[in-house]
């Protein structure tokens, strides 16, 4: 880089002796470029000078909102990489991001090598189910792969994340499918907890983005969300599981209408309270059953419906007298039963 003090004086137009020399060197236009923040100097470049990997990645790297002043460039440059060459990947990965279109060409490109990537991944994967154990989702093959290049690391270190916690699935269901304590997840602390989660998947992949944890302030900006909804979340999920209840109930009435004459109301109350979900259902005082002669059949075929239905409703979400966290690995989101 040449002295800052004559890139300064060039810039303010003071005298400099060696004016026309200096206007005619690509490398002194491209420093006065990077100290002025000025785009309007990359016009001045030679146009096989700043159809360079290194200029184009500067300057897709500082001026993103100029796209249009260097995009022909960077599309010259494209042309004449290695498609298999970490240049070619970095200007693509950088281009799409850049270019907003919702299906840019950069966007398909950058698609595609990560897709071959993935397939190589899972091959590797396929042939050792010891080896396919240790490296989890493969992460530690990209980091052999690409050490070389931080860039491409961080994009496919955020494809991983996508894929572990958003493709195919609800982030929020997840969160809570995982953990239940409200007050515990705010203890762990959001970096730590998708830290520990991730390293459930990927030993490797945690240990760089632990190295890297911006990568993660997205998912914490999410996980944030999720707990500023918590006790929403907990009365959407119970609401439907009352109401499954109730149609169940519901359901068995009509089908058994004037075959039984016990109190289904209180015996659902009974099952309910067994299994302290008082507040669930907003009981309030205890529901006596009158004794009579009646169908034990249905009555037993009754009860045993409904505590099975409420156990499969909530044997993985009881939201109270349990504050245990879930297991990372086992827990299951709740299927709720259409009707």
């Amino acid at each position: 880089m040449y002295n800052k003090n004559i890139i300064y004086d060039y810039i303010i137009g003071n005298d400099i002796d060696n004016l026309e020399e200096l206007e005619s060197d690509n490398n002194f236009l491209f420093d006065v470029l990077k100290l002025s923040r000025d785009i309007s100097y990359y016009n001045y470049l030679d146009i096989s000078y700043r159809r360079s990997y290194d200029v184009i990645k500067y300057i897709l790297l500082n001026f993103k909102d100029n796209l249009d002043v260097y995009l022909e460039d960077a599309d010259y440059l494209l042309d004449i990489l290695d498609k298999d060459s970490l240049e070619y990947k970095e200007i693509v990965i950088l281009m799409a991001t850049i270019n907003k279109d919702k299906f840019n060409k950069y966007k398909i490109y950058r698609s595609g090598f990560y897709t071959l990537d993935k397939v190589e991944i899972g091959a590797i994967q396929n042939s050792d189910n010891e080896f396919s154990e240790l490296i989890g989702l493969g992460f530690e093959v990209v980091l052999s792969k690409y050490e070389n290049s931080p860039l491409i690391l961080d994009y496919y270190a955020t494809c991983f994340l996508y894929e572990i916690f958003y493709q195919d699935k609800n982030f929020e269901e997840l969160i809570h499918r995982n953990i239940k304590d409200k007050n515990k997840l705010n203890k762990i602390g959001n970096m730590k907890y998708l830290l520990d989660y991730i390293c459930s998947l990927d030993y490797y992949l945690k240990e760089y983005l632990k190295e890297h944890l911006y990568l993660l302030d997205n998912l914490s900006k999410d996980l944030d969300l999720v707990k500023n909804n918590w006790d929403n979340y907990i009365n959407r999920i119970n609401e439907q599981r009352v109401n499954i209840i109730y149609q169940e109930v519901d359901k068995f009435m009509e089908e058994y209408k004037g075959k039984f004459y016990f109190d289904i109301y209180a015996i659902l109350d009974k099952i309910i309270r067994k299994y302290h979900l008082e507040e669930v259902f907003e009981l309030e005082e205890e529901l006596e059953e009158i004794n009579m002669k009646d169908n034990e059949y249905l009555k037993e075929k009754f009860t045993l419906n409904i505590s099975r239905l409420i156990k499969e409703l909530f044997i993985e979400d009881v939201i109270f007298n349990n504050n245990n966290d879930y297991d990372n690995n086992n827990g299951e989101i709740i299927t709720f039963k259409k009707k």
